[in-house]
């Protein structure tokens, strides 16, 4: 276990319903070209091999018994990747508009705080063949800067990053 900082502590004692303290990103996606029928899905089940999880997205917060900090971060070592990653599908027509009801309804729930903070909707059906992928992750565990690093290091095509 490892002490949470006081700023993360501060964003888990914060939260309520009526404020939550996570942040989303949503993305759109067009198939890649010659891409079949079945790209999401294999997209999706690529995402739930994964065992190998980047130490942040291991962490869940847990009580630190003594001392005057009394929130740490526990690790978790058998993150539940079904539960962290769900595939969804959009009702007809599949417009931006219907996305946006659907993530909007994700996104007013608060994260479970027995579980890594983190979760990430992969969503077919949108017109034209799009496809959209909704992150939502708490913001004790971490924070726009490093998340859009994150991102932009998931999404390269470049080995090194």
């Amino acid at each position: 276990m490892d002490l949470m900082a006081p700023t993360d502590s501060m964003f888990l004692l914060g939260e309520s319903r009526e404020h939550p303290m996570h942040v989303g990103g949503l993305q759109l996606f067009e198939l890649p070209p010659g891409a079949g029928h079945g790209f999401v899905r294999e997209l999706y089940d690529q995402l739930i091999a994964q065992q190998d999880f980047q130490p942040t997205f291991r962490k869940r917060p847990a009580k630190f018994v003594g001392g005057i900090a009394n929130l740490a971060w526990a690790y978790d070592d058998d993150v539940d990747i079904e539960y962290h990653v769900r595939r969804s599908a959009l009702p007809s027509p599949g417009r931006v508009r219907e996305l946006l009801e659907l993530t909007s309804r994700w996104h007013s729930s608060l994260l479970d705080r027995h579980r890594p903070l983190w979760e990430t909707h992969i969503i077919e059906g949108l017109k034209d063949g799009r496809f959209a992928i909704y992150t939502k992750v708490h913001h004790a565990l971490i924070d726009g800067v490093s998340a859009q690093k994150l991102m932009q290091r998931a999404m390269s095509t470049d080995p090194e990053d």
